[in-house]
């Protein structure tokens, strides 16, 4: 253990690089309030890194109708997010009002993975309810390099506002890896 506790509240970002050996774990310390987060799993670019835990409190308005960039890799020289990692791969948040679009660019090379966390939205020709997930790769957009992702229905959130709640991963295309689902 690195001795470290904290509370976060929604849309912060929680990061730990295991490296070389960490004891973790979370706890719901309220009696009457549910504990929700995601977990993910992102291999690290290279073995036995140093131990690392961090984190960013969200911000609703940066969040609000357009892409907040929440990590970046620690290598890449275009953006620095404020939680950067030792891979190539990007989180975005964005939680729309009903009817928003906001576009999705895969460039070339690249690949996403999003999940619906609250309400629905429209990804290509597919809908995705609370909890689905879809893979994106090069081939779902059609040679335009971008996909729409549009809110279809909202959902009233712990904050009080009717939202579509996403998260997006973008990365290198691993050809063959994935779902292949759009």
């Amino acid at each position: 253990s690195m001795g470290t506790k904290e509370s976060l509240g929604r849309g912060s970002v929680q990061f730990m690089t295991a490296g070389t050996g960490v004891r973790h774990s979370e706890h719901n310390m309220s009696e009457d309030k549910p504990l929700r987060f995601i977990q993910t799993w992102i291999t690290p670019s290279r073995n036995n890194l140093p131990p690392n835990y961090g984190s960013s409190v969200g911000d609703e308005a940066m969040r609000w109708n357009q892409w907040q960039h929440l990590v970046s890799s620690v290598d890449s020289r275009d953006t620095k997010a404020t939680v950067q990692i030792n891979q190539d791969c990007n989180v975005y948040s964005s939680e729309l009002e009903l009817g928003t679009t906001l576009t999705i660019p895969i460039s070339e090379g690249r690949m996403a993975y999003m999940i619906a966390l609250e309400g629905s939205v429209k990804v290509g020709n597919i809908v995705l309810d609370r909890h689905d997930a879809v893979e994106i790769t090069p081939s779902s957009t059609e040679g335009k390099g971008e996909l729409e992702v549009t809110s279809v229905a909202v959902e009233k959130a712990e904050h009080g506002k009717e939202v579509a709640h996403v998260l997006l991963f973008e990365m290198k295309h691993v050809h063959g890896a994935g779902r292949g689902d759009l």
